[in-house]
């Protein structure tokens, strides 16, 4: 098309009037022989037969369009079956060959090769692969833009399996929910009611345990083993001298004191109101029998021999017990009783399926979430764009690998450290008519005592969807050129005939 308006052009600036060299097509009108002539500022008028006569009477040089006269003029090339070419009117004639066919040097003094014709065939060849490369691309985009409807209802159906499934989650997590409830409900009354139990029975058993070591602290005193405690046998015991005066001799008057002038107190009233005064400062295995101790002692080794022999047997038998009946083991040494721990146990597994359904959920309403995005995204008139969702392509240059991710981010990432740097995070498209051949991004990382890292990515026809180059015009400001077909058009042929 561009070609045969150049044609055009060309044939108009021949059948102008030729007296008037240098002048555009356009401007044919304005320099009319038969009247004065007007600069085209409108500064001047001057005769028509001072146009051209290598003198510069018009400030904007137009009167001399066609001689070096103005060193502001405007020369233009005829170039008869190329593009019309405009040089400035100082190298008219200036023995350099700035035209293609030479027309600039019309005085004679150098001969000019006509190149017109040869640009000419490389325009057309360029021409034809601009061509082939929008009407390969255009039927790709017709490909894309089918895989975007193709994408769109993948997504809407995708929606309603989700949105039925989420109904069934709910419906499921309200039941278990009830269930689980009902479970923790019976498992906190059977533990509320196990948990007094056992309270009580651990005070019973403190409870035995201090009435044993009363009882032995009672026999220990005991010295005459009458089953009675008195003064007498209290006074041997000095160190108890340190609930009066600590002066190191505990009296008798103190003993008798001690027992509140009791004469003698048996095992029951021991128990109840001295033992806990008592304990505190008498050190029960003092005083032990020296037979007792020697029998003690064989009892001992004989005993740690035996233990010895069993802890080799129980080692030997743990190491061949499954790892299943460790467990089973450690599960029957519950505190609670069977009953009970079966119920706290189904109240474990409610609340583990409750929490499964919940956790399902919230995953179908993320996924809906995130599906909804992508659905409210311009991807193209036609969602011919709808294809590079959660998808990237990458550069390499000598230090860095860019990575474009289509309505998502732009990512700088070094060859040495192998570190990522967000240069920008999907903004929008251009603006104006053509906003699809520019994506914006911004907000990425912050540079140094400088602005967030933005990019602006040019988008092109071509036949493959590949990032071409990365610049940086401006510091922390990226430029990159995308190819795909997703913007190639379709070639005008019609107003190809039509000219």
């Amino acid at each position: 098309m561009f070609l045969r308006i150049i044609l055009l052009l060309s044939i108009s600036l021949v059948n102008c009037d030729q007296t008037v060299r240098g002048i555009a097509p356009e401007r044919a009108s304005l320099y009319d022989p038969n009247r004065p002539f007007t600069c085209l500022d409108g500064s001047l008028t001057i005769p028509f037969n001072q146009v051209n006569d290598d003198y510069c009477d018009c400030r904007d040089g137009s009167d001399e369009p066609g001689t070096a006269a103005c060193m502001n003029g405007q020369f233009a090339c005829e170039n008869l079956g190329y593009i019309v070419q405009y040089i400035p009117s100082s190298r008219v004639n200036d023995g350099i060959c700035d035209c293609c066919d030479g027309s600039d040097e019309y005085s004679g003094k150098i001969q000019c090769e006509n190149k017109c014709i040869a640009l000419a065939a490389k325009m057309r060849e360029e021409e034809e692969k601009l061509r082939l490369l929008r009407e390969q691309g255009f039927a790709k985009r017709q490909e894309l833009i089918k895989l975007g409807e193709e994408f769109k209802k993948t997504l809407e159906a995708k929606i309603v399996e989700l949105e039925d499934k989420k109904s069934k989650l709910e419906t499921e997590k309200n039941d278990l929910e009830s269930k689980k409830n009902e479970a923790e409900s019976k498992a906190n009354d059977a533990k509320t009611a196990a948990d007094k139990i056992l309270e009580e029975k651990a005070r019973e058993e403190e409870r035995a345990e201090l009435i044993k070591k009363a009882n032995d602290l009672f026999n220990l005193l005991d010295l005459n083993k009458d089953s009675f405690l008195t003064p007498s046998e209290l006074i041997t015991r000095q160190e108890l001298d340190i609930l009066f005066d600590n002066d190191g001799k505990f009296t008798i008057e103190e003993s008798i004191q001690l027992l509140d002038n009791n004469e003698s107190i048996n095992l029951d009233v021991f128990i109840s109101g001295y033992y806990e005064k008592l304990s505190p400062h008498i050190n029960l295995e003092e005083k032990v029998d020296e037979q007792q101790q020697v029998e003690n002692e064989a009892g001992a080794e004989e005993t740690a021999s035996e233990e010895t022999e069993i802890d080799a047997d129980q080692e030997t038998e743990q190491e061949s017990v499954p790892e299943t009946e460790v467990n089973e083991t450690a599960k029957a040494e519950s505190k609670y009783d069977a009953e009970t721990q079966k119920l706290i146990d189904e109240s474990n597994e409610a609340r583990r399926l409750f929490e499964n359904s919940e956790r399902d959920l919230r995953n179908a309403e993320r996924e809906i979430e995130d599906i909804k995005k992508k659905l409210e995204l311009d991807l193209g008139q036609n969602n011919e764009f709808a294809s590079m969702i959660d998808k990237c392509f990458e550069f390499e240059d000598r230090e860095y690998v860019y990575k474009l991710c289509p309505f998502d981010r732009t990512i700088q990432k070094s060859k040495n450290n192998h570190g990522e740097t967000s240069i920008g995070n999907w903004k929008s498209w251009g603006d104006g008519e053509n906003k699809y051949s520019q994506m914006k991004f911004d907000n990425g990382l912050g540079c140094w005592n400088g602005p967030q890292r933005s990019t602006n990515v040019i988008v092109i026809c071509g036949i493959d969807t590949q990032l071409t180059s990365v610049t940086e015009p401006n510091r922390c400001e990226y430029e990159m050129r995308f190819e795909t077909p997703a913007v190639c058009e379709p070639n005008q042929s019609s107003v190809h005939e039509e000219l």
